[in-house]
């Protein structure tokens, strides 16, 4: 017998056992919803185009909730919603289109013995969703319908153990102007846990069975997991994950191991080491990946903390036989200097060897050092601060890469609700790639930024506020390029249930010789429970091409129930 007729004749004959205590239920239902109407209009203009749509979509959504004798018996929930959507776009070099959309969706869920130790629910959804287009030359009706139903639920068993089970089937219809689909999708998931304190153990295995009737296309998909956590240790934390797939359509199959090691004796001493495992089966490949990650943080005192990080991977197999191995070894000094001034610094090591089975073997080493130092003046709430930082890397295939910089800036709020902010960048890189089949790369960059601003707040009253900011980035050196900004942001709300907002962005690029303008206006108002908001916004950029230009309107009513 279908499931589909097996799932009906069972909740029949749950409702005909039932009937006698539904006619005499208590009337505790209630319905929710919502009512939405929203409008939006667009008009985009390009260089040699120009195209207008505009859309009115309804929207109705209706629920009801109640229960049958008591919460812990029967909870239901009957829901639908209806969606219409019209649009009309012109486009002068395609014509007109005419568009309509109808959704209907209706589910039915019922949460029975809820509370219990043997929860379950059964649920049921159809979904339809027709379209209708219309174009100059043509007229066709694409159609999806789907139904979902299923079942799941719990069973606590007592001492921690915890039992699921999860049933679903969608079957999903289309058919229109493309090829039709009839897609049958079924999952079947069962899975028990066992939590005591902050130990656990977690497995599942889901079967998902997916048929394509039309096309004659079987997907079979096995999914097993197994998870569990330790605490062995007041400092210590101890977590496994295990996972096979295996995907019959694809013939594909994956194997996963993840385990993980963390070790906190105390707040000065931390690390962690992580463990992941990766075999991955096709048709006529195998390959086996794995990869060691390991991390240490100790505090040596208040201002200086050394880390260390360890990496080691190995991949062999017909994807290809490789291996890496990378330690960093770094130190991190901070301190709080008498006089408002902080002073941090930062120095690491890197060395890293590669084999690889195609390519040369590379052997590879990276030094940083860095330092900051930036102090707040009270009196004139004001801030400067100023560092550098140096890099070097070599390699055995006589790859290097040398690069310096420096970065300072200054932050003042001395004037009331002015903000003056004035950042100064420099930094000079020179690159030789490796050597690869006899060959290399070589760059050269250098690069000087200055990017100054005058930000203005202020509070329009109780209700509003004003928030502008102008400023200009200056870049030479390998690029010289000119960035100019505006932008000016401004709220009010003239009552409690009516607020403005407006925004205003000028953009002016001197590489491409662009000028960008964007605004917005809005406005929010809300009479008892309706809500309503209208939006415009508008888009121009003109360039050396010509201009293009968006504008938008969205108004949109909406009244929760």
């Amino acid at each position: 017998m279908n499931l589909k007729w097996v799932w009906i004749c069972a909740v029949i004959s749950f409702v005909a056992l039932v009937f006698p205590v539904i006619s005499f239920a208590q009337k505790t239902g209630r319905f929710s919803g919502l009512i939405e109407l929203t409008y939006q209009k667009d008009k985009i203009k390009d260089i040699d185009s120009e195209t207008e749509k505009g859309s009115f979509t309804q929207d109705y959504k209706l629920r009801y909730q109640g229960f049958v004798y008591s919460p812990r018996l029967l909870m239901y929930n009957i829901g639908g919603t209806f969606r219409k959507e019209d649009s009309k776009t012109d486009e002068s070099s395609a014509g007109r289109t005419d568009t309509t959309a109808k959704s209907r969706d209706y589910n039915l869920k019922l949460d029975f013995i809820q509370g219990t130790k043997y929860p379950f629910t059964i649920y049921k959804e159809r979904f339809e969703l027709p379209t209708w287009t219309m174009q100059p030359t043509q007229t066709f009706q694409t159609r999806q319908t789907s139904d979902r139903y299923g079942l799941f639920g719990n069973a606590f068993l007592g001492k921690g153990i915890n039992l699921r089970y999860d049933m679903r089937e969608d079957d999903t219809k289309t058919t229109g102007r493309t090829e039709g689909t009839d897609q049958r999708n079924r999952s079947f998931m069962f899975g028990v846990d066992k939590r005591k304190d902050e130990n656990f153990i977690d497995a599942s295995y889901t079967y998902r069975h997916n048929l394509e009737k039309i096309k004659n296309e079987f997907e079979a998909i096995n999914d097993a997991r197994v998870s569990f956590g330790l605490k062995p240790g007041k400092d210590t934390r101890f977590n496994m994950n295990i996972n096979y797939n295996d995907n019959s359509f694809y013939e594909f199959t994956t194997t996963t191991l993840n385990m993980n090691f963390t070790y906190v004796p105390s707040s000065d001493f931390n690390s962690n080491l992580t463990l992941y495992a990766n075999r991955i089966k096709q048709t006529e490949k195998i390959g086996n990946f794995v990869s060691l990650f390991g991390n240490a943080t100790y505090k040596i005192s208040p201002y200086l903390t050394t880390n260390q990080s360890l990496m080691l991977y190995k991949s062999a197999g017909d994807f290809g036989n490789d291996s890496t191995e990378s330690l960093t070894p770094g130190l991190v000094f901070t301190k709080q200097m008498p006089g408002g001034v902080t002073v941090s610094a930062d120095t690491s090591i890197n060395v890293t060897a590669q084999q690889f089975e195609t390519s040369k073997n590379r052997n590879s080493m990276s030094y940083s050092i860095g330092g900051r130092v930036s102090k707040f003046f009270e009196d004139i709430k004001s801030e400067i601060n100023g560092g550098g930082s140096y890099y070097i890397y070599r390699s055995s295939l006589k790859g290097k890469t040398a690069r310096y910089a420096f970065n300072g800036g200054l932050t003042s709020r001395f004037i009331q609700n002015l903000t003056l902010q004035s950042l100064l960048n420099f930094s000079e890189e020179e690159t030789i790639g490796d050597e690869t089949e006899g060959a290399s790369f070589e760059s050269k960059t250098k690069r000087l930024t200055s990017d100054n601003s005058l930000g203005y707040f202020m509070q329009l009253g109780f209700r509003g506020s004003l928030d502008a900011k102008v400023g200009t980035i200056f870049e030479s050196g390998t690029t010289q390029r000119t960035f100019r900004y505006a932008t000016l942001t401004g709220r009010y709300s003239l009552r409690r249930n009516l607020s403005l907002n407006a925004g205003l962005n000028l953009y002016k690029e001197s590489i491409s010789k662009t000028q960008t303008l964007i605004g917005s206006l809005g406005v929010e108002y809300r009479l008892r429970a309706i809500r309503m908001s209208l939006r415009n916004g508008m888009w121009n950029e003109k360039g050396p091409t010509g201009t293009k230009t968006r504008s938008t309107i969205f108004f949109q009513v909406s009244r929760p129930f």
